[in-house]
């Protein structure tokens, strides 16, 4: 009998322990990200307001918008982990659009950059940050239809997740991942230095404890049904992603066989901005897939 207690002992303080490992990964993982801003629209030549925007469960977001030309077309721009809207490759990727008369919305998902929010939950409640702002936008006439949501890695897979039913006009994608678990089984032993033995626990725990739940961000299945709904999916990718491998772009495209996707080679993840057929290539997307249910005169036409 003693023996069996002291074993059954010994499993509870393992149990424990392991467990206690798993709720201080997570929470370490999750925690807030407010770093130096890096760029600012500015800087690329584009006059911009700072503004509030309110997510759907009530916190106070920090974002900047560029007023566009057209006042029937918008962007909302979406950081990835650890990013904010000052990230080079949103900043850049505002002008594209500012430049084809879009007025820009960019945001900092919750915790991070200046917004407010306790975690980062990697797409599971950053979705309610994406609504607010189409919200902000339908607030100063902009339907649904009238908007284009653009993310990148995280903010990509949050765009995903937010797009089905919203109506919105297109979803561009750059470096998402298809399915959080998989992601986080291949980066948790590497970020927390563990053997992948604790990686279900971590997962537990964030769900557990503090409202995360990996195994409902699945954004290869709001692709599908974005394409069920008929809203235009451009994936960008690049081969030499490093940190989202291109299975997951080959993932969500299998989830979205109508969704277009441009592969780039040699380019580091959330790197493709820096292309010198990156603009080209998002305004033939807006123009060949958008215009198809709108008419935008003034988007440039690329030839063939």
């Amino acid at each position: 009998m003693k023996r069996t207690l002291w074993a059954l002992l010994v499993l509870a303080v393992l149990a424990a322990g392991y467990l206690g490992v798993g709720l201080f990964v997570a929470a370490q993982l999750s925690a807030p990200s407010h770093r130096p801003q890096e760029l600012t629209p500015a800087d690329v030549g584009l006059d911009y307001r700072g503004v509030s925007v309110r997510s759907t469960d009530g916190l106070e977001l920090a974002g900047w918008w560029v007023p566009g030309n057209d006042p029937s077309r918008a962007v909302v721009l979406v950081s990835g982990i650890q990013g904010d809207k000052s990230d080079r490759h949103v900043v850049k990727s505002a002008s594209v659009y500012a430049g084809a008369d879009y007025g820009v919305l960019m945001i900092d998902l919750r915790a991070q950059g200046g917004s407010e929010g306790e975690r980062v939950t990697m797409g599971y409640e950053e979705v309610r940050d994406v609504r607010g702002a189409l919200l902000w936008l339908n607030e100063r006439g902009f339907a649904p239809g009238e908007v284009v949501l653009h993310g990148f890695s995280l903010g990509g897979a949050t765009v995903l997740r937010a797009a089905p039913e919203s109506g919105v006009a297109a979803v561009v994608e750059d470096s998402a991942y298809a399915d959080l678990p998989l992601i986080l089984r291949r980066q948790l032993p590497e970020v927390s230095g563990l053997p992948s033995f604790f990686t279900p626990g971590v997962f537990l725990m964030g769900k557990l404890f503090l409202g995360i739940d990996p195994w409902a961000v699945r954004p290869e299945k709001d692709a599908r049904r974005l394409c069920e709904d008929g809203i235009p999916l451009f994936i960008i990718h690049s081969s030499d992603d490093e940190t989202t491998p291109f299975e997951h772009a080959r993932r969500i495209k299998a989830a979205c066989p109508e969704a277009a996707l441009w592969r780039v080679e040699g380019y580091e993840h959330v790197g493709a901005y820096a292309h010198p057929e990156y603009r080209q290539r998002i305004l033939g997307f807006l123009r060949t897939e958008v215009s198809a249910q709108k008419t935008y005169p003034n988007l440039p036409s690329f030839g063939a």
